[in-house]
């Protein structure tokens, strides 16, 4: 099989030619990724790019399943930070600054995350979201990510804080702190940017393909 490296085509065209590859059996195929989704494109770029023979099947279509119905945040891993798994923070944190500055720009923007200050929220609540914005700002300062990508973190006023969120309640409100983080506009079309991606780096990307009788060394595509 002869990667078509330098095409990111998922048309007719080249699906009839890469079926046509598999059923001739041009050549071993390094590895066989079973799923189109994000993890899937995922692992096809991945193993392409590092000038593996790949091969991608998905029996439906490209995000057909959770990776198009996903909660769309881009969380830059301040959740975990309060099970104290600060590496896998800061690795969040990073990936999401890739996401938002070299692989997707034009998929991921900022997402606005406001906590009005009202007299429920009290001062101690108060401080700790405060404190948990901050360390989610030193995340994104640890990761390289810039503020003109993903704003700093700050207080605003009564004003502010009622018009970016009119419904808002105003009484007793004295203003809000606002954090940002990642927001993915279109996730079905993150998972085709990168499928096409490993199409490039000649992987053959194949959908409405079942994988039947999977061991560790063959497979039946149907």
């Amino acid at each position: 099989m002869t990667p078509a490296t330098g095409s990111t085509a998922l048309d007719g065209r080249r699906r009839g030619r890469d079926l046509d590859e598999l059923a001739a059996g041009s050549g071993p195929i390094d590895v066989l990724v079973i799923g189109g989704g994000v993890t899937g494109a995922g692992t096809a770029l991945d193993a392409a790019s590092r000038g593996l023979r790949t091969v991608l099947v998905e029996s439906r279509d490209l995000a057909f399943g959770t990776s198009r119905w996903s909660s769309k945040l881009v969380h830059g891993g301040l959740r975990y930070l309060a099970s104290g798994r600060i590496g896998v923070a800061r690795e969040s944190a990073v990936e999401r600054g890739i996401l938002m500055t070299r692989t997707a720009p034009h998929l991921v923007r900022a997402l606005p995350q406001l906590v009005p200050l009202l007299p429920s929220t009290g001062r101690g609540r108060a401080t700790l979201v405060r404190a948990g914005f901050l360390a989610g700002d030193l995340l994104r300062l640890s990761a390289g990510t810039p503020a003109r990508v993903l704003p700093r973190v700050r207080r605003v006023g009564p004003a502010e804080t009622a018009e970016l969120v009119p419904a808002v309640r105003r009484d007793g409100l004295t203003g809000a702190l606002v954090a940002h983080d990642g927001q993915l506009i279109d996730d079905a079309r993150l998972v085709v940017a990168i499928a096409r991606t490993a199409a490039q780096h000649g992987a053959a990307v194949l959908t409405k393909v079942r994988a039947d009788e999977v061991t560790g060394t063959s497979a039946l595509l149907t």
